[in-house]
Parts: C-alpha cells; structure tokens; sequence
C-alpha cells in the first residue's frame, strides 16, 4: 500500500483499537484538546503530546541449560504481538554429544527381500556399533513386515498358507505371510540385536506392493513396546524394494474398517516377538496419518529403498518433508544400509560426510492467523526455507532469532486471551510460545470520569469523551433533551452509518455536522468535506487539464461524480462535440464533416475513403471513388436548384451555368455529376470542394441534353428496315432448307445407281427364280401336231 493510501486509511478510524490493528504505521494521538485526526501515519501535528503507538514484547522466558540432554535453550517464551508488527526472540540450538539415539529397522522380508536379508544379517552386528560409534547412548531395534492374510494380498491355497514358497512357486521353506511382527525392541545389547536378526527367516505375499505401513504406523505408535525414549532423537529406517499398500487398499480384500492410528498390539511387553493380529481387521493408514503420528511422536523417517523405485519414495518424503524425512537408495542386496543409517542421521545425503552431522528443522502447530519465522544468525550451511544442515556437536550452539506475527482477524478473535503454540525442533526437543494478542492501547486503562474536558459529563479514554446518557458532542457539550434551536439528539449518519461519516471528516456539534478539512494530494490544495453528513469528497470526480471536473466551465464536482456544463460529457467533463467540428468547415457546424463519429474529442470510424482528423480527406486512387461519393448527397439540392431557379435550404452556394459560362466553375477539386430526369432529359451539376474536402459550391447547367421528337420518314424507316430484313432472312432460311433436301436426294439416287451397275442379271430376270431340275412328261399330251 503507498504512504498516502495508508495515511488516508488511517485517519479514518475513530479508537485506538481498530487505529493500531489497522496496520503497523498507523499511531493514535491521546492528547485531550487535539484537534487533528486522532489516528494518523508519520508525525502528529504539534500539539499532540500523548502518543499511543504500542509494540509487542518478550514478556519472559523459561531457559534451560544446554547439556547432554537438553539441546534447546529455552522451554517457554511468553511474548506479547501487535498485528503487523512481528515480536522476535532469541533461541539457541546445540547438538550433544552422546545425545540418546534411538534407531528401529522395519524391514520387508517377503520373498522378493530374500537376497537382502541375507545381507542385513551378516551386517547385524556391524549396524548395531555404527549407529553406537555416533553415540554411546544409542539403542537400536528391530521389526519386519509381510502384508495382511487375505486374498488377493497373499495366495489364499492351502499349501501356501502355510509356506508361500512351497514349490512351483519357490524352494519352501518360508515363514507364514503376516502383516507385521516386532522382534527386537530398542536394546544397547548389539549381540542380541545381532542374534535375533539371524533368526529371521523369510515369508512371501503375492502381489506387488506390501503391506509396511501397517508395520510403519504400529512401530510409530506403539511406544512402550518398541522402546523410544522420552529424552532421545528418533530414527526409523523403512526397508523395502516395492510400493506399498495405502488407505482404501484394504477394501481389496473385503477391509473398510479406517485404521485408527493407534497401538493395536500388546503394548505392556517390552522384549519378545509380538504380531501385529487385527490387520485383518483394520485397513492400511494414510500417508497423512503416518505423517501426524511423526510428528506427534518426534520420529524421523529414513526410506532405505532399491533404485526401481526410490521416484516412489522421494514422492513420500516430499509429503514428510515437515518431519524431516530422508530417502536413499539401497543396493540390490542392502550392502550399503549402513551407509544410508549414517546417512539419514546427518540429515545431508552425502557420501563423503565422515563426520556425523545434522539438520535443524522446526515444526511448529501453527493456528490459523499466526506466522513464525525461524532465522539462523551463525548456520554452517543454509538449506531451503532456512533450515539449518551441516551442524556439529563440535561447533557449539547455532543461534536463531524467532518472529512471531499476527494477523487482525486472529488478534480480534483472541483478544484478552493467551494461545500457546508448541514448536518442534525435530529430534531436539520443543518449546512453548505463549502469545498474548496486542489489540489494544495502553490509555484505554487510564479512564477519567466526570472529565472537564467533557464538561464533566462524560469520561475521558484516549483523548476521546464517552457520554453520559442525556449528552452527546465531542466535548458532551449537548443536552439531548433540551430544547433549543438545532440541539438534534444525533447527527446525520455517512455511508459506513458513523455520524458526520467518521470523526475523521467531522464533528457532530449538537446535532450538525461541522465537516473537517483535508489535504487533496491530487489538486495540492486544501479542500473541505461537504454534505449533511460530510460524506461528500472530491476524491470521486476525475480530472482533466489539471482541474476537477475539466474546471468551471465544463463542469462542478457534485457528492460523487462531475455534473457537466451544456456541451460537455465524459467522467471529468472532457469531452465536447465542438473539438470534432472542422475549423476549415465554413458552410456548417457538422461534427466529422458528416462523415463520421465523434468520441470524446476525436473523429472515429470515418466513411470511407475518407479519412483525417476531421474525415476530410479522400484517400481514394481513383476521382471516381471519391465523386460517387459526392454525387449522391447533393443530387437533392441539384434538383431543388433546377426547380425553383434559387438557393435551397441547407444547401450549399448554387450557381447556374450554361455551355456559354461553364468556364466560370471552379474549385481545388471539382466533380461533375449526371442523372436523367422525368422528362428523359441529362441534367448536368458540378460539386466543388476546397482542400479539405469540404463542399464549397454547388454549380447546375440550365440547358439540358433532351431527346428530339422522330420526323415520319424516320418512323417509317425504323419500321420499314426492321422487317425487311427479317423477310430477306426467313428466305435465306428457306433456300438454305431447300439445297439441303437437294443435296441428299441426289445422294440417295447415286447409290442407287451404284448398285445396279453391280448386278449379275438383266433387268428382266428375276434374281429369285430357280428352274426345275426334272421333267415329268403327260402321257396324254401329244405335243403339236403338224398342221
């Protein structure tokens, strides 16, 4: 916010309360015959002498001496908070040496682990005195996990209940699948912690993901059994080389029951195996789950994982990061465990570390509306959101300064009360911040009744008369049941319904408010509230030119906006049709020429092809363009002219011309204009423009180009012609038919000819005939008898 928007945001509160929670520059003036505004930013005017601008404090501390089992300097802070403005304390943090440690295995022992736990066994007692060499008060324990003894978690098959490796499906001779059994509870006996862990033998489930967070959540909760100490840091190492099963998954097999997040095992035993029996029962936790039972038991995670699936993994941390939990990758037989132990406990994911080393992390429960910062002053190497890494015990005591911030809405909310905050510094220890709000003044426990500054009717808090019934004023000084002229029992009330609109903006004087000066930044001039109830400012008028409202004349700032003069428009009356007028312009007082639009001073979307600041020039390649434009809109006055013989309404100059005196046009640009009236007649009109485009003149031929009436030999010949030429073309048509049936009758008849010439026979023999070939004679027949 800038200096003068939070000036004028504060002198608009009328207490001190709502004045200091407004925000940290805001100060309240005390003093009983002020008389500027009682809340303000910067320096009050003279004579104020009373200021009221409070700051939170560090009300005590409950230290502690830094030793081998207390590495946090202070156990709890009591502090006092004004919002906005941060009270900050110092704290000390400071490894120990041989500080209690205690580091629990849970490791995964179903089938695909095989080749691991063979591993984890010849390393048992080489884990048991690396984590010891870190501290002589370590303890180390030890757990495993399968999955839960259901379908489709494990081969439901008789012969697989029992030995899930029995053959086809192994070499046999696995333990029964369970969902997680506790085997070594945290012991500084490495050669037990060794032993046990030879014993183990390994089981088998059969689908891909395990079921270790059922085992992880048990071996988080279950305190008394596994061991953790009160005063010691917490590790605890998850083994595995696949995923695991997550809230929901139990439904799998018939689970909906949600885990509790609580110990479900036999929480009196202290050594010995126990298992873990209502998996069966309950589903698998909730990351979220084990994430909160972490922090509430101040246990770090260490996910020792194979490679193929450590992106799994460091998704997990990602989501565990607030209890510092680590992941790295386990070779494919767990050979460099150790490594990732050591590791882990360094809180630096760096090999070459010989030197065991850790990290600061605070973990404090925040409530909503309160923010702390945790600010190393000395850290060997600074990490992401100012966690502290590299720290050694050699080093000495790293130094923190802790800020603790409220908001407003918080500070309201819990006024009078005190709200403690716990912090934990993980695998440290924890402290207690006790946080009292800040809401209010220290004049408002200083209250004068019968003030003679109230005229003794009222009592005096901070500069300001609270009245007794009867009385109102600044000073009390009006009778509300009197009776004379103007004494109102209240002023008229602003928009936010304060009287006079806030004491910032005036003074309720026996029932009228008398409204207050101000500094107008914008105009740099004093100025006064106006209106019954002072709610009136120029602050809503615009400017223009550097004048409100365009100045007198175009305008007056009236209670919430400009009231324009005739003639002017637009938020700050700056706009005017006149400025769209073209100068140059002498026959009419047309905005863009008639060509356009006119928006707040400007000529906008111009006909085309015209254009210009007034739509005056035609930008048109060709004369033709710009005439068609021309014509049109003077063709009335052409015919007006040409009617009455004189100067039309709203018409340019007319003129009348003939051949005799068309000389006498002229024109920067002249454009000459037909059309065709009633009578047949080509009426001739000339438009003239100037430079600008503006029509200056309008000139129209008297004589007209009209058709002459036919004489009777042009009448006959245009009806003579006409059908002479269609009677020569229809016997042309005719003849033409006529050659044509010639030509191919001719044809016809020598082909014909053609044919006969071809014949083998003569014109009297008929081709048809076949004579008879034998003679039969009648015997009665004599022949011819000679005469």
């Amino acid at each position: 916010m800038s200096g003068s928007g939070n000036a004028q945001l504060c002198t608009a509160q009328t207490s001190c309360a709502d004045c200091i929670n407004l925000s940290p520059s805001c100060k309240w003036c005390s003093t009983a015959n002020y008389t500027g505004s009682r809340c303000f930013s910067g320096t009050p005017a003279v004579n104020c002498s009373n200021v009221e601008n409070p700051a939170g404090t560090v009300t005590g501390i409950d230290t502690a001496t830094l030793s081998s089992l207390v590495q946090v300097s202070a156990r709890q802070v009591n502090v006092t908070v004004r919002p906005g403005i941060g009270t900050s304390f110092s704290l000390s943090v400071q490894p120990a040496n041989n500080y209690p440690l205690d580091v629990y295995l849970l490791t995964d022992l179903s089938y695909s682990f095989l080749d691991d736990l063979t591993t984890l066994q010849a390393l048992g007692a080489r884990i048991a005195s690396s984590v010891q060499n870190i501290s002589t008060n370590a303890q180390v324990g030890f757990g495993s996990f399968v999955d839960k003894k259901l379908a489709p978690f494990i081969n439901i098959l008789p012969a697989l209940v029992n030995d899930p490796c029995a053959p086809p499906y192994g070499p046999g001779k696995c333990n029964p699948p369970y969902s997680y059994k506790h085997t070594v509870s945290l012991t500084t006996d490495g050669a037990y912690f060794s032993s046990r862990l030879q014993q183990q033998t390994i089981s088998g489930n059969q689908d891909v993901p395990e079921g270790g967070w059922d085992g992880l959540m048990q071996a988080i909760v279950c305190k008394k059994l596994i061991g953790w100490r009160d005063n010691a840091r917490h590790l605890l190492v998850f083994s595995t080389d696949a995923n695991s099963h997550h809230a929901g998954d139990g439904l799998l097999g018939g689970v909906v029951r949600p885990n509790p997040h609580t110990c479900l095992m036999n929480n009196s035993i202290t050594a010995g195996n126990v298992e873990y029996t209502l998996s069966e029962t309950y589903d698998y936790p909730s990351l979220g789950d084990i994430r909160e039972q972490l922090r509430l038991n101040d246990i770090i995670p260490i996910f020792a994982v194979t490679p193929d699936v450590q992106s799994i993994y460091n998704a997990v941390t990602a989501e565990l990061a607030s209890v510092g939990a680590s992941t790295g990758s386990l070779q494919s037989d767990s050979g460099n465990i150790i490594q990732l132990i050591q590791t882990g406990i360094s809180g630096e994911l760096a090999s070459e570390i010989s030197t065991v080393s850790q990290r600061i992390v605070f973990d404090p429960v925040l409530p909503s509306g309160v923010t702390m910062t945790f600010t190393p002053l000395n850290c060997p190497l600074l990490g992401s959101d100012n966690v502290c890494n590299g720290v050694k015990p050699t080093q000495g005591a790293v130094n923190f300064t802790v800020s603790v911030q409220l908001t407003q809405d918080f500070c309201r909310a819990n006024q009078g009360n005190t709200i403690s905050v716990p912090v934990r510094i993980i695998g440290f220890g924890s402290f207690v911040v006790n946080i009292s709000p800040l809401c209010g003044c220290p004049c408002q426990q200083s209250q004068i009744s019968n003030s003679p500054f109230c005229t003794s009717n009222g009592t005096l808090t901070c500069g300001l008369c609270t009245c007794n019934p009867g009385r109102f004023g600044s000073s009390c000084q009006c009778d509300a049941n009197g009776a004379q002229s103007g004494n109102a029992t209240s002023c008229p009330t602003g928009p936010n319904n304060l009287p006079c609109s806030g004491q910032s903006r005036g003074s309720c004087i026996c029932g009228k408010c008398a409204c207050s000066q101000y500094q107008d930044i914008r105009l740099g001039l004093t100025s006064t509230y106006y209106g019954s109830a002072c709610e009136c400012d120029n602050s809503l008028c615009d400017t223009s030119n550097g004048q409100l409202c365009g100045g007198s004349s175009q305008g007056v700032c009236q209670c919430g906006g400009c009231q324009c003069a005739n003639g002017f428009y637009g938020t700050a009356c700056q706009c005017s049709n006149s400025l769209c007028v073209d100068p140059t312009d002498t026959i009419t007082t047309r905005t863009c020429n008639g060509r356009g639009v006119c928006s707040c001073n400007q000529c906008t979307a111009c006909k085309p092809p015209y254009t210009g600041q007034y739509c005056q020039s035609c930008q048109a390649t060709d004369k033709t363009t710009c005439a068609s434009q021309l014509c049109p809109p003077n063709l009335d006055c052409a015919k007006c002219a040409l009617l009455n013989q004189t100067m039309c309404p709203s018409c340019p100059t007319t003129y009348f011309v003939n051949a005799t005196t068309l000389s006498t046009v002229s024109g920067a640009a002249t454009t000459e204009c037909q059309y065709t009236d009633s009578d047949g007649c080509q009426d001739t009109y000339f438009v003239v423009q100037d430079t600008k485009g503006n029509v200056t003149a309008l000139y129209v031929r008297t004589d007209k180009a009209c058709p002459q009436p036919l004489a009777p030999a042009q009448l006959a010949t245009i009806i003579v012609v006409p059908l002479v030429v269609i009677a020569i073309i229809a016997i042309l048509i005719l003849l033409t038919l006529l050659l044509i049936f010639w030509l191919l009758n001719r044809a016809e008849v020598r082909k014909f000819e053609k044919e006969l010439a071809r014949a083998k026979y003569t014109k009297n023999q008929n081709p048809l005939y076949v004579p008879a070939n034998q003679q039969t004679k009648n015997p009665i027949y004599e022949g011819e008898k000679a005469q």
